[in-house]
């Protein structure tokens, strides 16, 4: 599912091919799960901080899911071009994992850079991402059980 919308992120340069590794994305998981650990630690300190580690726990998840696939986001639009491509690929499950972290994503970008009116993260913004950063992970992990290495179409 989701191999043409795949194919033109492809063709946009937005996802690049590369080969397909699966101890890449073993190594992205081991990271996801240690940022999530990482980030419980600093929530009560550092909410934003916890925030920003929370991010890229999920964000890396997804990332393990292209690399064992052999794909890799490039710098034109690279996390939201991660979070496209997995969508793609989710089909109807889509909108429980995309939907959390496009807004994870949107939070950790104003809090990293922030104007004068941004609020700061609170502890309880924080432990709202930690349930939704653990679920993106969670379901990533079944969903790389179940990919391979990408074999898209050839135009």
């Amino acid at each position: 599912m989701g191999e043409a919308e795949l194919q033109n992120l492809i063709g946009e340069g937005e996802i690049e091919e590369v080969e397909p590794s699966p101890a890449h994305a073993e190594l992205l998981m081991r990271q996801a799960e240690t940022h999530l650990a990482s980030a419980l630690a600093l929530l009560p300190a550092d909410p934003p901080g916890a925030f920003a580690v929370l991010y890229d726990a999920a964000r890396k998840s997804l990332g393990a899911v292209l690399a064992q696939q052999g794909l890799r986001a490039t710098r034109k639009n690279g996390h939201r071009a991660t979070q496209q491509a997995v969508e793609a690929q989710l089909g109807p499950n889509a909108s429980r994992v995309v939907r959390p972290f496009r807004a994870l994503r949107i939070r950790r970008h104003d809090a990293e850079y922030p104007g004068l009116d941004t609020p700061e993260v609170t502890v309880e913004e924080a432990e709202e991402a930690l349930e939704d950063a653990r679920s993106i992970v969670e379901a990533m992990k079944k969903f790389l059980a179940n990919v391979g290495p990408w074999r898209g179409t050839a135009d």
